[in-house]
């Protein structure tokens, strides 16, 4: 286990040197710059090149990176163009919004889903099934920016029971912050509860079929207790892979909906980044999104072991 463990550790590391690469150069290739987003409309080619000289954009590119991945590796992700502030500040006060409205949706989707899917798995091409299946398709064709419109439609402007747009800080007011994120949690893991149903309902049929299933039912053991004890654990392996990817789309798809809710998290930050081509903001918070969602994945290959004592990790 201790050496599959420093294998995953190793990759992940690589895996992020790779990313750190793509993300630096990708970024450059948009046209222009914070120079030109700032000064592009008031000072002239020759002023603007001894700005762009004094940030150092003006060196090339290889000499660029090498800089900065030094002090990445040292934690320190230098200062915004636009605003001067530590970026490395602002992505520690905005990592925990951004996880917070994440654990929420990952959560309801991941109970939602499974408890959808398993109930499809006990009625199999029945009514209930298919009124499951229809949901799960609606939930995977419709997008998050449409989603989230329509909930503050409904809750926030016909209803006016939840709030449209902000955020309490969790340890300020735990109840009014868990409010705050009800409709965003609600349009970010709308896709992913779709996923882990269809995912949980084809894995619960799958495991049904199997002998040692028969054999359980054949002793008297209650029906309940099959789909607890004996099908659910293994079916919820496969769903484990697809929650561990799909954990990590949330906090990429956070950049659409904290836009949509005014949410100060790592998307919003990255959104403001893009619109400013504030190069070092959007490069911190690619590698932290990107990280995250290897270190997700890590973590869901080594549950695998505790599901499945097949697995071993010699």
């Amino acid at each position: 286990m201790s050496r599959y463990i420093a294998q995953k550790l190793v990759s992940l590391v690589l895996v992020q040197f790779g990313i750190s690469v793509v993300v630096f150069y990708m970024i450059r290739l948009v046209p222009g710059d914070a120079v030109d987003f700032i000064y592009g409309l008031y000072l002239g080619s020759g002023r603007i090149e001894e700005i762009r000289a004094l940030w150092g954009l003006d060196r090339p590119i290889v000499v660029q990176y090498l800089e900065w991945i030094g002090r990445v590796l040292q934690l320190d992700f230098g200062r915004s163009i636009v605003s001067g502030y530590p970026i490395a500040d602002e992505i520690f006060a905005r990592l925990p919004v951004t996880l917070h409205l994440s654990f929420m949706a990952g959560t309801w989707s991941v109970i939602f889903g499974v408890t959808l899917g398993v109930i499809a798995s006990r009625y199999p091409n029945g009514k209930i099934d298919g009124l499951v299946t229809t949901t799960g398709i609606l939930g995977l064709a419709m997008p998050h920016f449409w989603l989230a419109t329509l909930l503050v439609l409904v809750f926030a402007v016909y209803l006016n029971i939840l709030p449209s747009v902000g955020y309490i800080p969790f340890f300020e007011n735990p109840v009014e912050s868990t409010l705050s994120l009800m409709l965003p949690a609600l349009a970010l893991g709308t896709t992913m509860a779709a996923a882990v149903m269809r995912m949980a309902r084809s894995a619960m049929l799958d495991v049904l079929a199997h002998d040692y299933i028969r054999t359980a039912r054949a002793k008297g053991v209650r029906e309940r207790r099959v789909y607890s004890s004996h099908a659910l654990k293994n079916a919820f392996i496969p769903v484990l892979t697809l929650i561990g990817t799909e954990t990590g789309k949330l906090l990429g798809g956070s950049l659409i909906i904290e836009q949509i809710f005014a949410i100060p998290g790592i998307g919003q930050y990255a959104v403001e980044a893009v619109l400013s081509r504030d190069y070092p903001v959007l490069q911190a918070t690619m590698i932290v999104i990107a990280g995250s969602y290897v270190i997700i994945n890590t973590l869901a290959d080594l549950g695998y072991g505790l599901l499945d004592p097949r697995v071993r990790y010699d």
